[in-house]
């Protein structure tokens, strides 16, 4: 039975899935819009069929066999479609992401949690609900948040290296993260459906949902610093040349943003030329450039990452280094000066995520 200290206003942990079921049954009862009724509330295992839950709308009546889980995946969506049944299909988490929302609309499953999220579609039937406040209810166990700056890594050569198969120990050398961390950033993937694997190796499988889930969440100015720098010369190409001269030989200068999308797929004229540095220019460096610090306006954007991984993907094109196609898109996105006009432009440029030599 439901434990009687599970206090809802308190404690938002998710830990069996008794506590689900009566978070769900509390959550739906005091639905202000949408009329449910459980028909049937404990589960039918001759016919595994968790509940039966009927949904009253313009006189009309639905019922949705149930599906609880705990913690759910791109699998258990596809195995809750598959099930035999003429009913239609809710499958109820403590939370579920938009990844996963998508596998639930692509595969004719309804569903719902905890947090007010409803994805709901039957015959002449849409609901298609957000939640209205910040997040209250999880899972026992939470996911690790694969667009962390250092575990973005893995994503990042997910994304860069599109088309190839990996092993774990691969992504281990490729991205300099612990053995441990690969394997709950793999698993969390595979989970939701944005990875596939068999025996000995994983790929990425859906590699335009990653990017756009990266983009949701994605912090621009959380994840690096900037400095703005005035120079007296006006041509971007000379600036980043001089740039190159200046910088010293041993730290390594990856190219982002406006210039470096221009370089990959011309669009319009760049602003700025912006770099990620592993630190910012000594005064030294700046005399030889000739480069002035501004707080706004300046043409030349020296950028210290929070995680040292955009310096592990990157392409070549001519005598600049760039970083990967999907870090240039996410910088362009949240920095005005027609930024997302310039990432909408590259991301739909058949040559996109197919690195330059």
């Amino acid at each position: 039975m439901f434990s009687k200290t599970f206090n809802l206003s308190k404690n938002k942990t998710i830990t069996t899935e008794a506590q689900l079921r009566e978070a769900a049954k509390e959550a739906l009862e005091q639905d202000k819009v949408l009329r449910w009724r459980w028909k049937a509330f404990e589960p039918r295992p001759e016919r595994e069929i968790d509940a039966l839950l009927e949904l009253s709308i313009d006189r009309r009546k639905l019922v949705f066999e149930v599906e609880f889980k705990l913690t759910p995946s791109s699998r258990a969506v596809e195995w809750v479609a598959k099930r035999p049944g003429q009913r239609p299909k809710l499958l109820i988490a403590p939370s579920l992401s938009e990844v996963l929302v998508q596998h639930c609309r692509s595969h004719g499953v309804s569903c719902l949690d905890l947090n007010g999220r409803q994805w709901i579609r039957a015959e002449g039937l849409v609901v298609d609900r957000h939640p209205s406040e910040e997040r209250r209810f999880r899972p026992a166990q939470l996911p690790p948040d694969p667009f962390q700056p250092k575990s973005s890594r893995l994503v990042r050569a997910l994304l860069t290296h599109r088309n190839r198969h990996w092993t774990q120990k691969e992504l281990r050398e490729q991205t300099g993260l612990s053995p441990g961390l690969v394997s709950r950033l793999v698993r969390h993937l595979d989970n939701e459906g944005l990875v596939a694997q068999d025996e000995r190796t994983l790929w990425l499988k859906q590699s335009d949902a990653l990017l756009d889930q990266w983009a949701r969440v994605d912090d621009w100015s959380r994840r690096t610093t900037l400095r703005q720098y005035s120079l007296l010369v006006s041509d971007l190409e000379q600036i980043a040349r001089s740039l190159l001269k200046a910088h010293p030989e041993s730290e390594r200068l990856v190219f982002t943003q406006w210039f470096a999308a221009n370089l990959r797929h011309p669009y319009t004229t760049p602003p700025v030329v912006s770099a990620y540095v592993p630190s910012f220019p000594s005064e030294v460096i700046e005399r030889k450039l000739g480069a002035r610090q501004v707080t706004d306006g300046g043409t030349l954007w020296l950028v210290v990452p929070a995680d040292e991984g955009v310096f592990r993907e990157t392409q070549q094109v001519g005598e600049f280094t760039l970083a990967c196609d999907a870090q240039i898109y996410l910088d362009l996105l949240h920095v005005g000066l027609r930024g997302p006009e310039q990432a909408k432009a590259l991301r739909e440029w058949k040559g996109f995520g197919r690195s330059a030599a």
